[in-house]
């Protein structure tokens, strides 16, 4: 699943233990609100402690110029790291998606962890929770 998070959600998210169904203990009082949902703590890190997304909204801006949909976004934890935060972001004009993972420490890498035709991304990536605006701001459904 795709995700996102906020500055001092890293070591929130680190902290939590078992599945994705029941997040048990959280680290940090900046997730307290959104503990309950990772979606929302990961969109709230990248939303602002990612100094890199304005240029990651090239995706956004491009699906806004074509007048179709803003892009679609996935947030969640990695299923691979289910300590850090992913996102999926694609664009439905281009076909073209990329995914970020939340690197240690709470930062967002600006080389993607993967990039290719949406068609390529995995189902545990879908259904889309969430949209990206011009400014690369996600904004959970």
């Amino acid at each position: 699943m795709g995700v996102v998070v906020a500055a001092g959600a890293y070591g929130a998210f680190s902290a939590v233990q078992g599945d994705r169904e029941g997040v048990q203990d959280v680290a940090s009082d900046d997730l307290a609100n959104t503990a309950e949902d990772p979606a929302q703590g990961c969109a709230v890190s990248w939303n602002e402690g990612n100094e890199n997304k304005g240029n990651v909204a090239s995706i956004a801006t491009a699906a806004q110029q074509s007048g179709s949909p803003t892009a679609y976004v996935n947030v969640g934890l990695s299923d691979l790291f289910p300590d850090r935060c992913m996102v999926t972001v694609a664009n439905p004009s281009t076909l073209y998606a990329q995914q970020y993972l939340q690197d240690p420490g709470n930062g967002w890498s600006m080389i993607p962890a993967w990039s290719g035709s949406v068609s390529q991304i995995d189902s545990s990536n879908l259904p889309w929770n969430g949209r990206m605006t011009q400014d690369g701001t996600v904004i959970i459904r």
